[in-house]
């Protein structure tokens, strides 16, 4: 390869005579024909409204997180709220909880389903809006 041939490599529309000149490179080159991408043809990357959404598999992710929370606390003997003040180092934070906890006992179970319910439901909400993208 001469400098001629390096030069056409580096820029063909800049050095396009040099294909009449060199057998070698139109044989190589010659029958490469550039064309304008139609960019509405090209798919839609998954981030860019794409239709399929895996959600068993975060609702299976998430109820195995939580089961597996459950089994630690059961196994300690802690209940999970014990558990929860435990992790706090704030007498406020614990203090709070401990209210939240003896004023939401009796409710137990719905309460959790109903706060469950409503932050997935706000997450899948915020999923579902138009993504921004790079042309935003």
């Amino acid at each position: 390869m001469n400098d001629a041939c390096q030069r056409y490599a580096e820029d063909p529309e800049g050095n396009a005579s040099h294909l009449r000149e060199c057998a070698k490179c139109a044989a190589i080159y010659g029958g490469v024909q550039t064309r304008a991408v139609n960019v509405e043809s090209l798919p839609l990357a998954p981030w860019e409204g794409a239709a399929y959404r895996p959600w068993p598999l975060v609702i299976g992710g998430a109820l195995a997180v939580l089961a597996i929370a459950l089994a630690l606390c059961a196994a300690a003997g802690l209940s999970p709220i014990v558990a929860l003040t435990v992790g706090f180092r704030s007498d406020a934070a614990r203090a709070a909880i401990a209210l939240i906890d003896q004023k939401l006992r009796p409710l137990g179970p719905f309460v959790f389903a109903a706060l469950f319910i409503a932050v997935n439901s706000i997450l899948v909400l915020l999923l579902r809006r138009a993504p921004r993208g790079i042309d935003a």
